[in-house]
């Protein structure tokens, strides 16, 4: 893989147009906007505007899944601010987004999964018409470029996004513990794609990795140079720049139109006011989009009035019904080997990894962290962390009663702070995750000021349901060390639960509980009057506004029990449809 790239196509703030048909939005958070801005330059009678915040960077390691990887990475494509502090737990929780084309794409961990079948008809029988399983399939597999090995199936063969799994292990705490799992009774997913498999069981983990091991974020996917070269005369990509406010005009028959979007560059210098002939898109993420609403002034009436700002439009929604998955880590010491920390410790690993990824695109350094993801429900959990036997109505992804609450994910990385901790040897991490959560978060405005960060009051583990999943899901990580030590394999205790008893385990959750970065729902898809009010209708429209759409996480109705970059790009590819549809 060459460590340097072209320079990429983009224009300044100063040099835009005075109007394009479409204006995307994007930002600083998700990946919906280049899914958007491909399908909707298809049209070479249509003009298109993209907005981002950061850059089109694209080094070598920018595309090196392990070293382009938030944490392990240099930051330039992360935005990080706290959360407000919350007062029961003591602390602020750090608030990961990312900064640059693709999104959160260029920093996530590729994880890939489309979740259960239950899941979207469920939405679909709460009144989302157009949103089940059977509707948004077609999606999933427009994305999707399966390069991985068989089964093929349930996926699709020709879209953008390389997605892939492997035949063997990379690490193998990882194999040891999907071993674990089998004998634990948790029945194998062959394929999460697939809405035959149960919704329930171990999954060997896909990826959105290229065949040359790069990683394929959705700049690379759906924007790549080529392509926004050979569309330069209809699509323009303003980078380093935001979105401050939209502007709205009432109509004749009194409804509303987003007319315009006023944008300045990051360095203050340039500021222009763009008109949309069409459209207007919404693809900045579950943060910054209800943000960018109420700086327009569309938003909570008396939240909006105390900041001064004209209220265009009451929306309740705005803000509200934040969701987010969290995971509350265990770690135990493994055999250095086997884990990731064996790059930290030992300069001859890190060389072995940099040669198996540059001469044959393979190793370490294709980021593969979570190779194995236990979902689980809780109500079908033992005591001890063993799962019920299941029955086949149990194992049926189709069925609302089943959609697993939690997973636990092997990572061949843990924690190594702490006292008395020893690193002569690796690391593994057992990662309990709430998927179904039932706490809600809110977001506000801190100030008027479209550069500053949004006041997030994420209310995590304010409902005793949530103690309750998480319970059941540190206790299967639990079991499973221990299966994992039954046959022999080494694992000493480092960060875990002193004991199974309830009040031990919600102080290890208290203590050790952090987000997934899986922000949603605060734009939510549903009726306004809903008990929990929506801010967009079906077809992803501002309630009351004629030509202002959403299309990214924060119209979620509620947290998927799966990683939603998949869902996210479906979203996207059926919003161009639902656009182009109506041209």
């Amino acid at each position: 893989m060459w460590p340097f790239s072209p320079s990429y196509t983009q224009r300044s703030v100063d040099t835009l147009e005075i109007q394009y048909d479409y204006i995307v939005v994007g930002g600083t958070l998700l990946h919906s906007s280049p899914s958007c801005v491909r399908r909707l330059s298809e049209d070479t009678g249509s003009t298109v505007l993209l907005i981002e915040k950061g850059d089109a960077g694209d080094s070598w390691l920018h595309r090196v899944p392990l070293t382009s990887h938030h944490h392990w990475s240099d930051r330039k494509h992360s935005l990080v601010f706290d959360s407000a502090t919350d007062a029961r737990l003591g602390r602020a929780f750090p608030l990961i987004c990312g900064l640059g084309l693709g999104g959160s794409t260029r920093i996530n961990g590729g994880q890939y999964t489309c979740g259960v079948p239950a899941e979207y008809d469920a939405w679909c029988q709460d009144g989302r018409t157009g949103w089940s399983y059977a509707d948004l399939k077609p999606y999933f597999n427009k994305s999707e470029h399966w390069i991985g090995p068989a089964p093929r199936e349930f996926h699709g063969l020709n879209g953008p996004l390389h997605v892939r799994s492997f035949a063997d292990y990379h690490y193998a705490c990882s194999e040891r513990a999907a071993e674990a799992a089998g004998r634990m009774g948790f029945p194998c997913i062959n394929d999460m794609h697939s809405p035959l498999e149960p919704g329930i069981g171990w999954n060997k983990m896909q990826f959105t990795i290229d065949s040359e091991g790069g990683r394929h974020s959705a700049f690379r996917a759906y924007l790549p140079d080529a392509l926004a070269r050979a569309r330069s005369d209809r699509l323009h990509i303003c980078t380093r720049a935001v979105a401050c406010k939209i502007g709205f005009a009432k109509q004749a028959d009194g409804t509303v139109r987003a007319e315009n979007v006023e944008i300045a560059s990051v360095d203050g210098r340039h500021v222009r006011t763009v008109t949309a002939g069409r459209e207007i898109i919404l693809t900045c993420g579950a943060l910054r989009t209800p943000q960018l609403l109420m700086l327009s002034g569309i938003g909570p009436q008396d939240h909006l009035q105390e900041l001064g700002i004209d209220v265009i439009k009451h929306s309740s929604g705005v803000g509200n019904t934040l969701e987010d998955h969290i995971y509350v880590t265990t770690t135990y010491n493994c055999l250095l080997a086997d884990s990731v920390w064996s790059m930290v410790k030992r300069p001859t690993t890190l060389l072995r990894e940099l040669y198996y990824y540059i001469r044959h695109g393979t190793g370490w350094l294709l980021g593969t962290m979570v190779e194995l993801e236990i979902f689980g429900l809780a109500a079908l959990i033992s005591v001890d962390g063993s799962p019920h036997t299941l029955s086949k109505e149990q194992t049926n992804a189709a069925d609302a009663k089943y959609i697993p609450d939690f997973s636990v994910m092997a990572v061949p990385i843990g924690d190594p702070r702490g006292p008395g901790i020893d690193r002569s040897k690796g690391f593994l991490g057992l990662n309990a995750a709430l998927l179904k959560p039932k706490s809600q978060g809110r977001l506000r405005l801190g100030s008027r000021d479209p550069n500053a960060h949004p006041v997030c009051d994420m209310a995590y583990l304010t409902s005793p349901e949530d103690y309750a999943t998480l319970r059941a899901a540190l206790r299967v990580t639990v079991r499973l060390a221990a299966e994992m030590r039954a046959v022999g394999y080494p694992l000493d205790a480092v960060h875990v639960p002193d004991t199974l008893d309830d009040a031990a385990l919600d102080a290890f959750i208290d203590s050790r509980a952090e987000t997934m970065f899986h922000y949603s729902s605060s734009c939510r898809m549903a009726r306004p009057d809903d008990d929990k009010p929506g801010v967009v209708d079906d077809q992803l429209l501002v309630h009351g506004i004629s030509n202002l759409r959403i299309a990214d996480a924060s119209v979620f109705p509620t947290v998927p029990a799966t990683h939603p970059q998949a869902l996210i790009y479906a979203v996207a590819e059926k919003c161009a449809d639902m656009i182009l549809s109506t041209e």
